[in-house]
């Protein structure tokens, strides 16, 4: 029975067997496009601006601040969204970092500042440096006893590897248009001059930081001054410190947010919508995370099937690392060299 089948298989041409499959990948892709258009276009959880109607009594937006502040953009475009939204009555902003960059966190500061609709924050694990800055521009602070958080204070990081040159026998050199052009180069070290030109930057940049602590939570500058050397802080210590107003949950902020936002009764609550993403990249992140990590259970059910297909076919290291080619794979090649 082998035999036959082999022979039956051998005996098919190369050339229509590849259309074959073409056009059963086309009649996949198809359906699974199909699929996640009519599932886009389906409210499923609430979000801004999805199935807003629902929420007659008004609600309350989350908008997650997550990992190193390197940009601001994201958390802007959702904060103007909920200021933006009839339904939303007030936000919590949710706080999950170590800080980062201090501009786009002085933007995010004056955003949320801004904001006519209350603002509550509510920290995670960790919502220091750059993430405090911005929780000091909202109305209330939360935080856990146990969050990680203040880190009041400026850094800034440099590496001298003058020594390594030398032993790697390697000479580095500029030309350069001012005696500071160039300072904190890591081929060797700074003049005095230029450590104190940097170190009056920082000074300045503090300054900014501790006036923002010192008008978000009405405190005299004398005592941000005295803990505004980089120390951290627990959030119980924290509150010791007025540093946050409550210890609570991110469910007592929403609470707290709801109340500030007039919302009678227990709140309904909406995340910023997320953007849509492409079929490929769709594909690619199930077939990376194997469905596992995947924050929506919907396209893993749709795409799960489909990628396993491809995995068979194309092979696991061809489909999760596409610079690995295909002959190390086994999948089609494998296939081929079966055949013959």
């Amino acid at each position: 029975m082998r035999i036959k089948l082999r022979e039956k298989l051998t005996s098919i041409n190369p050339l229509a067997l590849v259309l074959g499959l073409s056009f059963v990948f086309f009649i996949l892709f198809i359906s699974i496009s199909g699929l996640m258009l009519l599932r886009h276009s389906s409210p499923s959880t609430p979000r801004a601006g999805v199935g807003a109607s629902l929420f007659s009594g008004g609600s309350v937006g989350v908008v997650e601040l997550n990992g190193v502040i390197m940009d601001a953009k994201k958390v802007i475009k959702q904060l103007e969204r909920f200021e933006d939204s009839g339904e939303v009555r007030a936000v919590v902003l949710r706080l999950n970092s170590p800080g980062g960059a201090v501009a786009p966190s002085q933007e995010i500061y004056e955003m949320v500042r801004k904001m006519k609709k209350p603002v509550v924050a509510s920290m995670s694990s960790v919502a220091a440096s750059g993430a405090y800055y911005v929780a000091c521009a909202t109305k209330k602070i939360f935080a856990n006893p146990g969050t990680i958080t203040g880190s009041i204070g400026v850094i800034m990081e440099f590496a001298n590897l003058e020594k390594l040159y030398e032993w790697a026998h390697i000479k580095r050199y500029a030309l350069k248009t001012g005696k500071f052009k160039g300072s904190g180069a890591e081929y060797r070290d700074m003049t005095l001059e230029e450590r104190a030109l940097l170190q009056g930057m920082i000074d300045d940049v503090l300054q900014q930081f501790k006036k923002a602590v010192s008008d978000g939570r009405k405190l005299p500058m004398a005592a941000v001054t005295a803990v505004a050397d980089g120390r951290v802080f627990s959030g119980s210590q924290a509150k010791g410190q007025k540093l946050v107003d409550e210890l609570g949950t991110l469910q007592d902020a929403v609470n707290e947010a709801a109340k500030m936002g007039g919302i009678k009764g227990k709140p309904k609550v909406v995340y910023p919508e997320k953007p849509q993403k492409k079929l490929v990249e769709l594909i690619m992140d199930e077939a990376t995370s194997g469905g596992k990590d995947s924050d929506d259970e919907s396209s893993s059910s749709h795409l799960g099937g489909f990628v396993a297909l491809l995995r068979g076919i194309l092979g696991e290291r061809v489909l999760t690392n596409p610079a690995s080619g295909f002959l190390p794979s086994p999948g089609i090649y494998w296939i081929w060299n079966g055949w013959r």
